[in-house]
């Protein structure tokens, strides 16, 4: 997911930096890399279960919204090529995926 952006992905010729194998593992490599120290960080906070609670539920109904989201950017890929709502759909769930691993991190108050 990470090769979409500045890989000029419509293009029919595969050229450029981003379609380099080894291009793709180093950022691969470098985002997991910064995701786990993300993680790390994350541990030194705390929040409350319920907060927690309600972030997990909220994060199922998330599923199902991304998913018609990204549908709908599909199908808009298709009839016009345009990737806008495809590429919304994405930022979108990796910017939730990025605050569920902080709750997810967090420690738990004890009450």
């Amino acid at each position: 997911m990470l090769a979409i952006f500045a890989s000029a992905a419509a293009e029919t010729t595969e050229t450029g930096l981003f379609h380099n194998g080894w291009v793709l593992i180093i950022m691969v490599l470098l985002s997991t890399y910064i995701f786990l120290k993300f993680c790390s960080w994350a541990k030194k906070f705390q929040l409350s279960g319920s907060v927690k609670k309600w972030v997990f539920i909220i994060t199922g109904i998330g599923v199902v919204f991304f998913n018609i989201l990204y549908s709908q950017g599909n199908a808009l890929i298709k009839e016009t090529g345009d990737w806008s709502g495809a590429t919304t759909a994405l930022l979108a769930s990796l910017a939730w995926v990025i605050f569920f691993a902080f709750v997810l991190m967090t420690e738990t108050k004890s009450e």
